[in-house]
């Protein structure tokens, strides 16, 4: 095992594709099967599935990423510390999310005010299962996640067993967001039925279509329209919420959070749902042990503030 293993292994779990992780490292295809290849023999265990799809990871691998991703941090700033001297940084901010734009938001904000004694900040955008990964691993310090009310109790107990904090921030309706090709879009109406969606087809991130969590279309008497969008980036989300009549399951967030919330040319909408006995919650998690520093508690804070 070496470091550019290492290295190979988390760009290709990041990327979720050799391809895409090859021109990333600026190595070939072939470099990068071979090295991974080779690793999983000398380990003795497959860390990722192949498909015609692309490349995810086997439930050794989410263990094996975890651990390794922080060494290779460590080794990454050893190498920086060792090439420019002492960092300059007063401060570091490390935060995970599914990705949401008031946190994008409230980075640029704190990066304003420490700016000049130097900061250092890292957004992780990932699914809320490697959230708590992150934040378990030490990756992270702080990971803002959503979860439905439904799996709230069976959520938390998971963090309970990785020594994580579960605090709650708001609890928001659900609500379905459409693009100007989906008819939903020009409704005269602020909220739609489940009725009104069953000739619509979803749009989702790749873990919403099985695991855990996939069975929250069935909750919300949901049905499936014979079709569906799945993806692992949010920009795609929007593009296909833009260029389709897709609709993409989501909360009703504060006013002033969803304005400018969705890229400004593509002008979303989103309705409540009717009649949902389901909510979702967003909150924060830390490990147990961990110490907030000031620019956590800041961002924390600042979180708070924009649901109060």
């Amino acid at each position: 095992m070496n470091l550019n293993q290492l290295k190979y292994v988390i760009e290709i779990a990041r990327t979720r594709s050799i391809n895409k992780a090859a021109s990333n490292l600026f190595v070939s295809q072939s470099v990068l099967s071979t090295a991974i290849i080779s690793l999983e023999k000398e380990i003795g265990q497959p860390i990722f599935i192949r498909s015609n799809k692309g490349v995810s990871l086997t439930p050794f691998g989410h263990t094996f990423v975890s651990y390794v991703t922080p060494i290779q941090d460590q080794l990454s700033q050893l190498d920086s510390l060792l090439l420019n001297g002492a960092p300059q940084e007063a401060f570091t901010l490390s935060v995970a999310s599914v990705g949401y734009y008031f946190l994008c938001q409230i980075c640029t904000d704190i990066y304003q005010k420490y700016r000049s004694m130097g900061i250092r900040i890292h957004q992780f955008e990932d699914q809320i299962s490697r959230i708590s990964e992150l934040v378990a691993n030490k990756t992270v310090g702080v990971g803002v996640v959503n979860i439905w009310t439904c799996y709230k109790h069976s959520y938390q107990k998971q963090l309970q067993t990785r020594q994580l904090q579960y605090h709650p921030i708001a609890t928001m309706d659900i609500a379905i967001t459409v693009g100007p090709a989906n008819p939903l879009y020009k409704s005269a109406q602020t909220s739609v039925s489940v009725e009104e969606l069953s000739g619509f087809p979803s749009v989702m991130y790749e873990h919403m279509d099985f695991g855990p969590y996939s069975d929250i279309y069935h909750r919300l008497h949901l049905k499936d329209s014979g079709s569906r969008f799945t993806t692992s980036s949010r920009s795609a989300i929007y593009e296909t919420l833009y260029s389709t009549d897709a609709y993409y399951l989501n909360s009703i967030y504060p006013f002033r959070q969803t304005v400018g919330n969705y890229p400004a040319h593509m002008n979303l909408r989103t309705l409540r749902v009717r009649d949902c006995a389901i909510q979702s919650e967003i909150a924060w998690i830390k490990r147990k042990d961990h110490m907030l520093s000031i620019v956590e508690e800041e961002l924390v804070n600042r979180t708070l503030q924009y649901f109060s």
